[in-house]
């Protein structure tokens, strides 16, 4: 087998694995999303696993995807609950002053919708950060948490709004039957591989600042 022959097969092999990984990593993420409550760690679990893919650090699919999910669950679950009830209340106001523009337009009326739209975007910020930080550190406190997804989300601007687009991707799959099927077999680990790869630098810069402060 020449250069070129073995060059062409490890690249076919290369694109197989991946495909794998992805459909598997998917399934698992949804299986363990089942519950609701369990959406959080289940979505984490597999950032935390596709970043390993990433970087090249040979997890095992099955074992690791578990390990990541069961480590600190309840605090991921408790994370995930504040996550929640952040953005119920957000549609709450959203919902409250639509219905209050539409009988009396006024600047305050106006002024409490766009905020309410601003805090939800920071907290959709904040969400994918946070991927990030319980990646390096799971028992960090929340409030610690918030605050330094707060900052990478700044810090990090362009990323971002990169990760703001490719993670609305899962919602415009369920427009349609036949994009639903690409939903439940890669529909959400695509994305979260374009999240892993996006924020590469931000969760080098965690560690970084984790290995000065010991």
């Amino acid at each position: 087998m020449n250069f070129f022959e073995r060059l062409v097969n490890s690249g076919i092999n290369t694109v197989a694995d991946w495909i794998i990984r992805l459909i598997m990593i998917n399934i698992m993420i949804i299986f363990c999303s089942l519950l609701v409550v369990t959406i959080y760690p289940a979505f984490s679990a597999g950032y935390n696993l596709l970043h390993d893919y990433i970087e090249h650090k040979s997890p095992r699919m099955f074992h690791d995807y578990f390990t990541y999910f069961k480590t600190n669950i309840w605090r991921k679950i408790l994370f995930g609950l504040l996550i929640f009830l952040v953005f119920g209340l957000g549609y709450s106001n959203i919902r409250y002053y639509t219905l209050i523009i539409e009988e009396q337009l006024n600047w305050f009326n106006r002024l409490g919708y766009y905020v309410t739209l601003a805090l939800l975007a920071t907290a959709y910020a904040v969400t994918l950060y946070s991927l990030v930080v319980m990646y390096v550190n799971p028992k960090l406190k929340f409030m610690n948490t918030i605050k330094l997804s707060f900052f990478l989300a700044g810090k990090y601007y362009f990323t971002t709004l990169a990760l703001v687009l490719v993670n609305t991707i899962p919602l415009f799959l369920l427009f349609s039957p036949l994009t639903t099927v690409v939903l439940v077999f890669a529909g959400i680990s695509i994305p979260l591989t374009a999240h892993a790869l996006l924020t590469r630098n931000a969760l080098t810069y965690l560690e970084k600042i984790g290995e000065n402060n010991g």
